[in-house]
């Protein structure tokens, strides 16, 4: 197993990775005391790094405790259980979880309801070299594809038959690192946007001109990531608790953006000073992830427009074999609309 100190080796590909949600995720209840209203724990689904920035700062800069907020949180990583699974067995309160993996949970009986999503844009990405770009949907065709799951074929499927062409690539299995793509092993490499291609510039490669990073986002295929996840229970016991909260991360989110430098040095020496963290890999990280994280305009941090879901997200989902219960059932952002 890969050391979670070795982070820039680590792969993040479980942010396409579309597996159903383990059998532990089944109907288990959740507190119903009155300490859930000020004690939330959030479960993450990665270590304690800069990609949740804004939960960091809105701990430091006092933004929940000035909600009446006890904000905890259980770190993932490579032996931390799912988050759903700690969502649904009381372990978490608020849990992040990405949308297959969700639609899952909920197959299983589980009543979440997603409130916001981390990322604007999802960092899931292509990566290729400059002896032949992926920019669009059309380079894609003939290409052999790095991936470091079989069932991304269902994402590159759903990227081709949007835009009318023929399904004529090949995946060859990779690992974490972009190295073979460098070596020729394949034209395009499915990486986060936020962690291979640091490790291209760390070989002397300069994006643009010697490699190209092309979001799935800006290839149609439009799917939120880091969704803020759940129970509709609590939701429903303790809405003004939940307002606070996102308000809290909101704020967190906004200093973290404006203030790039901050959340690198506190997660260094304090959120994840056991980690063994490259300091210059988080500042780079916290660079290349803030215009993923921020809104648009006329858009507040954390929301997104609900057609999403019934469009691309739905058509992802029905792509990779799951169903789909009606959005305005398993989405609620009035929250976020009340920060």
């Amino acid at each position: 197993m890969v050391s979670t100190h070795d982070y820039s080796r680590l792969s993040r590909r479980a942010i396409l990775k579309m597996g159903a949600v383990s059998a532990a995720a089944g109907v288990l209840g959740f507190p119903g005391s009155s300490s859930a209203a000020t004690s939330l724990t959030t479960a993450f689904g990665w270590i304690s790094n800069v990609e949740y920035a804004g939960f960091w700062t809105a701990l430091e800069q006092g933004y929940f405790a000035a909600e009446g907020i006890d904000a905890k949180y259980l770190s993932g990583g490579p032996s931390a259980p799912d988050t759903l699974v700690s969502l649904s067995a009381g372990a978490s309160q608020i849990s992040t979880a990405n949308w297959l993996p969700f639609l899952d949970a909920v197959d299983k009986g589980n009543d979440f309801v997603i409130l916001g999503a981390s990322w604007n844009k999802s960092p899931a990405a292509l990566m290729s070299l400059a002896k032949r770009p992926v920019r669009e949907p059309k380079d894609l065709v003939g290409a052999t594809i790095l991936a470091q799951n079989a069932s991304d074929s269902t994402i590159i499927d759903a990227i081709l038959g949007n835009a009318g062409l023929p399904l004529d690539y090949k995946i060859v299995p990779t690992g974490f690192s972009p190295e073979p793509l460098v070596a020729g092993d394949g034209d395009v490499y499915l990486c986060f946007a936020t962690n291979q291609p640091i490790t291209m510039e760390k070989m002397g490669m300069v994006e643009g001109k010697d490699f190209f990073v092309t979001l799935m986002d800006d290839m149609g295929y439009k799917v939120k990531q880091g969704l803020l996840v759940a129970p509709r229970s609590l939701v429903k016991s303790d809405r003004n608790g939940m307002v606070g909260y996102l308000r809290a991360l909101s704020k967190g989110w906004d200093y973290a953006l404006n203030h790039p430098d901050y959340a690198p040095k506190i997660v260094i020496e304090k959120y994840g000073a056991d980690l063994g963290l490259d300091p210059a890999q988080q500042k780079r990280q916290m660079e290349l992830q803030i215009p993923l994280i921020a809104a648009d305009p006329g858009m507040k941090l954390l929301s997104f427009d609900p057609a999403t879901v019934s469009g691309s997200m739905t058509q992802a989902a029905k792509a990779a074999g799951r169903k789909v219960p009606p959005p305005d059932t398993i989405i609620d952002l009035s929250l976020l609309n009340e920060i």
